[in-house]
């Protein structure tokens, strides 16, 4: 028996061949019978081969649909040469390298020591969560940690097998991976869009894409519109601390120049984000200065109450559809507060609205309103069935103090303002009668009172009305199943109802 070489402790086919180097010669030189090496049993590794051979100079072959596993690595390659007296790895491709969940590594050639922490790949391509993808001649690989590409470059995966030139690539004379720090480092980096060069970085670090938040660029994208022309927007993402980040986007194109930007921030109770652009374009007569702000926040308080806010602000009516920012034609910020509860529902808010749209009037729509609502249900012991009492307080204002009705003709005076106040109590309980007959009653009463300010002769300035109400219903659910084990339900209904009042 040939003696043992010393495992190698960092892939499976390292401990793979280590294990076939104990085996027997004779039982290694077996043509056309896949072979199959273990690692000891404390040492779950595996290696199979086609053929696995061991020369008199002490190599170890291994040929023919060569697969590696360990930890989590899968390793496929054509050939494996393992020599022992300079303890280094020659593998012939093509080479697969699935490293963990998010990295593939792909390789026409490779020569690595036994600890696979150093060594040179030919025809290297590095592809990261199926997003970015590293090419280059040559890759040398550092102390396990660094991968060194030279004339590399880097771009989005989406043209792993295509010819054609992507979208948009970066070209480098030297690219650096640091697996630990999950970074990208370029040296005399060209950013291209289709293979044609537009900007010239001497130093860039881009963000590994299996890194979740670290600061860097983001991946560029191009736009094109008959409006704003053709350009591009190179995102930049600013961390900020654990539960804070920033991200500035320069959007350079031929009828615009645009700065975006988005900010998040998480806190123990809540979060906020807020987003908006800064422009200056030539869409009109002359350049003009166009922006708009977007945020939104949800806090929790004491008590089961939670606070909601929300901000739609822009000074130009066209610049969101111009920018393709969003199709709202009608904005509304608000602030809100509610509770939830088994049998209570309480809430309050105010919300400012304006109208994009060219054919209405912001001073005669309500453009400031304010609600509070609360409704609670009780179950009464003596009284049965349930009780549920409603409140509401509604008011809306119009910029616009006129009294007439204007040129929309809705009969209403333009300027008026409204407020008003609801509230109900109502009772229901359920019987089940004879023959499986199902009876609710139920009763109520409503009162509704309105406060018009700037009504004119459109309508009364205040009004209030008292409804009683009361209703009887009858139900009779009827069910079959058949042989199919279907269901058929019918349930016949009577009810008589009465409401009161002046209307």
């Amino acid at each position: 028996m040939l003696p043992a070489l010393r495992l190698l402790p960092s892939l499976a086919l390292a401990l793979g061949l280590g294990t076939a180097l104990s085996l027997p010669p004779a039982a290694l030189l077996a043509q056309g019978v896949t072979t199959i090496a273990r690692a000891p049993q404390d040492d779950p590794a595996l290696l199979v081969a086609d053929d696995l051979q061991i020369t008199p100079d002490r190599r170890l072959i291994a040929s023919g649909n060569v697969e590696a596993l360990y930890e989590g690595r899968r390793l496929r390659a054509r050939q494996i040469i393992y020599d022992h007296e300079t303890e280094t790895l020659t593998i012939e491709g093509p080479i697969t390298l699935q490293d963990g969940e998010y990295t593939t590594v792909l390789a026409d050639q490779a020569r690595l020591d036994r600890d696979l922490q150093n060594g040179i790949l030919t025809g290297a391509r590095i592809i990261m969560d199926d997003q970015l993808q590293l090419a280059a001649v040559q890759a040398n690989q550092v102390e396990g940690r660094y991968t060194q590409l030279y004339k590399a470059a880097v771009t989005s995966c989406r043209t792993c097998n295509t010819d054609e030139a992507p979208l948009w690539q970066f070209r480098a004379r030297r690219v650096i991976h640091d697996k630990e720090e999950r970074q990208i480092y370029l040296d005399g980096a060209q950013f291209r869009v289709f293979d044609v060069p537009v900007m010239y970085l001497p130093r860039l670090r881009l963000p590994d894409p299996t890194l979740e938040r670290a600061t860097g660029f983001l991946i560029p994208s191009i736009e094109s519109s008959t409006q704003r022309g053709t350009g591009v927007k190179v995102p930049y993402f600013f961390k900020l601390g654990d539960h804070r980040d920033l991200t500035l986007t320069p959007y350079i194109a031929t009828k615009t120049t645009t700065l975006e930007w988005r900010y998040r921030q998480a806190f123990t109770t809540g979060q906020i984000e807020f987003e908006g652009a800064f422009s200056n374009d030539d869409f009109g007569t002359e350049r003009s200065n166009r922006h708009y702000l977007f945020g939104q926040g949800k806090f929790e308080l004491p008590r089961d109450f939670e606070l909601n806010f929300d901000i739609e602000l822009v000074n130009d009516e066209s610049y969101l559809l111009d920018y393709d920012y969003s199709d709202k034609d009608r904005l509304d910020s608000e602030i809100s507060i509610h509770r939830a509860r088994r049998d209570e529902w309480v809430s309050a808010a105010l919300t400012h609205f304006r109208s994009l749209r060219t054919n209405e009037e912001n001073t005669t729509l309500p453009t400031i309103a304010g609600n509070l609502d609360y409704e609670r249900r009780i179950f009464p012991t003596r009284l049965g069935g349930e009780l549920r009492f409603s409140g509401g307080l509604h008011s809306h204002y119009r910029s616009s103090d006129s009294i007439l009705d204007g040129p929309d003709y809705d009969i209403w005076a333009d300027g008026r303002d409204v407020t008003r106040l609801t509230g109900s109590a109502d009772w229901l309980r359920s019987w089940t009668l004879f023959g499986g007959i199902r009876s609710t009653v139920q009763t109520g009463l409503a009162l509704d009172s309105t406060h018009v300010n700037d009504a004119g002769t459109t309508s009364a300035s205040s009004d209030t009305q008292l409804t009683p109400s009361a209703s009887v219903a009858l139900r009779w659910p009827l069910a079959k199943t058949t042989r199919g084990g279907v269901t058929h339900v019918i349930e016949p209904v009577a009810q008589f109802g009465w409401v009161g009042g002046s209307n």
